[in-house]
């Protein structure tokens, strides 16, 4: 059988090996957690007997990634290798179980970050470690990469008011961390005096510039809307406007890249965005069929529609500033179509934002200018805050 050869990064699987050997443990893992051959870490773990594995620790999209976000209805065994599935949905806080980590000697989390906070992956990480702590168990994590570098930092941290409250808000870190998952849990458990016994496995070559596509590791989809290495980017530039009553381009093979819907004019607004000249982006009209927000009355229902949008189309990665300009993207909309657009079509919006100033901003149709500055500013000092936990 052809494996996957792998490049520049190596994981640290070997070490994983080692450090599980003779355990009873439990995974937190999906199908993003591939090793450097290729394979699903779920599966040579268990095949290959690398420890006792008693259980999985079952998030979002399942453990076989064959759920729908925010589907909870996962199977209680999984089906090729008769393991024991603990759904975390049907726990308070969606936390993993202090009753369930106490049957093992340790927990290993392995699960691809989007470098986006608002990813439920890793601030379930960081329920997993307060669990841990008060069992008394270890807590493994097998490093990742950050897919969109982990030198560059945008949006101000999430404000105490929403930090933590969900899966959503992760803790006080920006919009765009520059994070490895393992960096954040050295972090989380640091900050907030978690006390948890955190051993965190680093990666071999991996450099804090490095784009996913850099790094030589597969990319698997830990969701259905993040098809490709470049989908991180445009999350990170309209995913806080996913409770917006407008269309992203989610149900596209591109989903993300478009901010549209049936009333939009698109030429019109590609054209107003390009001439703010943010670096790294352009605007191009386009129609396409994508879900939207139909039916105000039927709350986050959304139906198939043909939508008049923009297309975002990158021509500087490095120079692009996908934060800023979804702050310049909302702003432009609030101005365009007042009576039309709805941040807060449904109840997520303020926690994906982790603010209240956007929306108490977009009601009184004043400019979020001050905001971006604010961020800015915000990140230049998390970034400071954030250099004694750093891996590479």
């Amino acid at each position: 059988m052809k494996q996957w050869k792998n490049g520049a990064v190596t994981l640290a699987c070997d070490e994983l090996r080692e450090k599980i050997a003779g355990k009873k443990i439990a995974l937190m893992m999906n199908t993003t957690a591939i090793d450097n051959e290729g394979r699903l870490l779920i599966d040579v773990i268990v095949d290959e007997k690398w420890a006792d594995v008693e259980f999985f620790f079952g998030m979002e999209h399942g453990v076989r990634g064959d759920l729908y976000a925010g589907d909870g209805k996962l199977s209680d065994v999984d089906a090729k290798t008769g393991i024991k599935i603990v759904n975390l949905y049907d726990y308070p806080r969606l936390q993993p179980p202090v009753e369930w980590v106490e049957k093992v000697d340790a927990v290993v989390f392995c699960a691809q970050d989007v470098g986006v906070r608002h990813w439920t992956y890793t601030p379930w990480l960081m329920l997993l470690i307060e669990s841990c702590a008060k069992a008394n168990r270890e807590v493994i994590v097998l490093d990742r990469p950050n897919p969109i570098r982990g030198d560059i930092v945008e949006g101000a941290p999430a404000e105490p008011k929403y930090a933590g409250t969900d899966l959503l808000s992760g803790f006080e870190y920006p919009l765009r961390h520059g994070m490895t998952i393992g960096e954040l849990a050295l972090m989380y458990n640091d900050v907030k005096n978690i006390g948890a016994n955190l051993t965190v496995l680093k990666m071999q070559g991996w450099k804090r510039d490095m784009w996913y596509d850099e790094t030589g590791l597969v990319w698997v989809p830990g969701s259905p809307n993040m098809p490709d290495m470049d989908t991180p980017l445009f999350f990170a530039a309209t995913g806080l406007m996913q409770a917006a009553n407008f269309s992203l381009g989610i149900g596209t093979t591109t989903p993300f890249e478009y901010i549209g819907d049936i009333g939009f004019d698109g030429a019109l607004l590609a054209q107003e965005l390009n001439a703010l000249e943010l670096p790294g982006i352009y605007f191009i009209q386009k129609y396409y069929m994508a879900m939207t927000y139909r039916n105000p009355t039927e709350g986050a229902k959304r139906e198939l529609a043909l939508c008049n949008g923009a297309f975002m189309v990158i021509n500087d990665r490095n120079e692009w500033r996908p934060v800023e300009t979804q702050l310049c993207i909302i702003d432009m909309l609030n101005r365009l179509y007042p009576d039309n657009v709805n941040f807060e079509h449904h109840g997520l919006a303020r926690i994906r934002m982790c603010t209240d100033k956007i929306c108490d901003t977009l009601k009184e149709h004043k400019s979020l200018a001050p905001i971006i500055e604010e961020w800015k500013q915000g990140a230049e000092e998390f970034k400071k805050t954030r250099e004694k936990y750093l891996l590479y």
